[in-house]
């Protein structure tokens, strides 16, 4: 279906819906029950600031956390996410508190790495400089303003680097790379990791593949392989290869991690809408999200739920699938700033600031930019503020701010 054709399906729906559900005299069909039950509160997105660490724009205490790294319990506390964490990277946090409380308590920290191996291909576009299309391990990698890199640079990336990758996957498959870090050269033997669904499975030759990657699972024993092992299911698969763009010669092979698999009060999702099941139900990411009638929208309305959509939804999480009380929209290249302004000027009445400890990062303000609680004029040292906004530049010297918010402790 051609997506002006799908964006027109959806608002008809949308708007029987409503009327339905106006004229039924009753409450919200997507909450059962009353309540879920659950406890907690889950928070996935990039890690946007330290402090002891800030995911959509929540900032959570990690004194006491447990940090899991690769499937890997590497540690506790605020010292250990310094030392194995980076802005940029995308997690997934379990805690206590309230998620609209702009501070939360975090009681564990999970990150995977989208794809550890190495550059097989580099294609620059040639109508945007700051964009680059790599392949790794056959998966298509992004990387732009957007992407936070380590031990590299934009212009330095070449084949044969040995990288880890994180980021956003799109409806195409494509990871679209929040935090990329060179690990040092390829050599034949290194181990290498991905995550994905299984494609093409073929159990006499006993290899699959993961987008453009074929793997070679004969080494794993078939007790070891997980609970329903087929096509479609997400993995995590490590193993080895003899050369890059190879096959992949897999040492084990796990379910991939779910971001919600039970029940939780409140859960916020960002990502790229992958799956539309139905007018009141998609998929960001791998997860499944629920909205109905009462379901507010921010910077866009239900017709803008289109495959690609990047995307923010925060509700409630019910037997794993997230119903959503808010669905924010995002433009693909924003991303969020955050933190305690440090020095202001004022170009033709519009506020340009930097946040403290980062002097090196400007935001600029327009005539385009909204400003949230407080107004442009106001803006002083000393505020807490949100920005939503785009890098100019692929080392996100410059951000041109779409949306400032300001922060309330």
């Amino acid at each position: 279906m051609q997506s002006s054709q799908l964006r027109s399906f959806i608002s008809a729906l949308f708007s029987v819906f409503l009327l339905i559900s106006c004229g039924s005299g009753g409450g919200s069909s997507m909450v059962a029950g009353g309540g879920i039950g659950g406890t907690g509160i889950i928070s996935s997105g990039t890690i946007s600031a330290f402090g002891s660490i800030v995911v959509n724009g929540t900032e959570f205490d990690t004194s006491n956390a447990a940090i899991i790294v690769n499937g890997e319990d590497i540690g506790v506390g605020d010292e250990t996410v310094l030392d194995n964490l980076d802005i940029g990277r995308v997690v997934t946090v379990e805690g206590t508190g309230n998620l609209d409380a702009i501070s939360a308590v975090a009681v564990r920290v999970s990150y995977n790495d989208n794809v550890a191996g190495p550059v097989e291909s580099i294609d620059i576009d040639d109508k945007d400089p700051t964009t680059k299309e790599i392949v790794v391990l056959g998966q298509i990698v992004i990387v732009n303003v957007v992407t936070k890199l380590k031990g590299t640079d934009f212009d330095t990336i070449a084949q044969n680097d040995l990288v880890e990758v994180s980021g956003l996957v799109d409806d195409t498959g494509a990871v679209r790379a929040t935090f990329l870090e060179k690990t040092g050269e390829f050599m034949p033997g290194n181990v290498v990791g991905v995550n994905g669904f299984i494609l093409n499975l073929d159990i006499d030759l006993k290899t699959f593949e993961i987008n453009n990657l074929t793997v070679d699972y004969s080494s794993i024993l078939s007790g070891d392989l997980p609970q329903g092992f087929a096509d479609g299911l997400w993995v995590e698969v490590e193993g080895t290869l003899d050369t890059a763009g190879g096959e992949m010669l897999a040492t084990s092979i796990e379910l991939g991690d779910e971001i919600g698999e039970g029940n939780s009060d409140q859960i916020e999702v960002l990502g790229f809408v992958t799956d539309i099941g139905s007018a009141f139900e998609f998929t960001v990411g791998n997860q499944v999200v629920k909205f109905d009638a009462t379901t507010i929208f921010v910077d866009g309305t239900a017709a803008d739920i289109l495959l690609g959509a990047k995307l923010e939804a925060e509700g409630r999480l019910v037997d794993g699938i997230l119903f959503a009380d808010e669905i924010e929209f995002w433009g693909p290249d924003q991303i969020e700033v955050e933190g305690i302004v440090d020095e202001v000027d004022f170009i033709d009445g519009f506020p340009e600031f930097t946040f403290a400890g980062r002097d090196d990062q400007v935001v600029q303000t327009n005539g385009e930019t909204e400003f949230e609680d407080v107004n442009k004029e106001e803006i002083e040292a000393g505020m807490k503020l949100e920005v939503k906004g785009v890098p100019v530049d692929i080392d996100q010297n410059v951000i041109i701010a779409d949306k400032v918010s300001l922060e309330e402790d």
